[in-house]
């Protein structure tokens, strides 16, 4: 959601107005959920207390499964899954996992889970360190 990161308050979500108060967002002045601001490194570590799965495990959820739901964590970036049928344009590179030729976004992470530096196409774009130093 555009709102992550921004704080409690009122805020846009394309055309509508939502509230967030901590990782909540609601439609501005109702209590229907509008979405999470919730960050991904974040979920991780809830999903890793919540239950009791290793850390790798957590990871992989967060990373090779949502990619094999889309059926972009191979080579071949056409798939079928659950009767859907996608089909990728311009055979883009594959998503989730380390290897030669995949996408190159990254996230290192300490023991902890936090995030210290993100590498978007290869290229780092945040550093805490870099952050810190400001």
């Amino acid at each position: 959601m555009t709102a992550m990161g921004l704080g409690d308050g009122e805020h846009m979500l394309g055309t509508m107005n939502v509230c967030i108060r901590g990782d909540r967002a609601t439609l501005a002045g109702t209590d229907t959920l509008a979405g999470s601001v919730v960050s991904m490194d974040t979920c991780v570590k809830r999903f890793h207390k919540f239950t009791g799965c290793t850390l790798g495990e957590a990871l992989l959820c967060a990373t090779l499964h949502p990619a094999m739901v889309l059926g972009r964590h191979q080579r071949n970036n056409t798939t079928t899954h659950h009767s859907v049928s996608r089909e990728w344009k311009n055979n883009a590179p594959p998503i989730g996992i380390l290897e030669v030729g995949a996408k190159a976004d990254l996230v290192m992470l300490n023991d902890d889970l936090d995030v210290i530096e993100t590498w978007v196409g290869g290229r780092s774009c945040f550093s805490k360190e870099r952050n810190n130093k400001r």
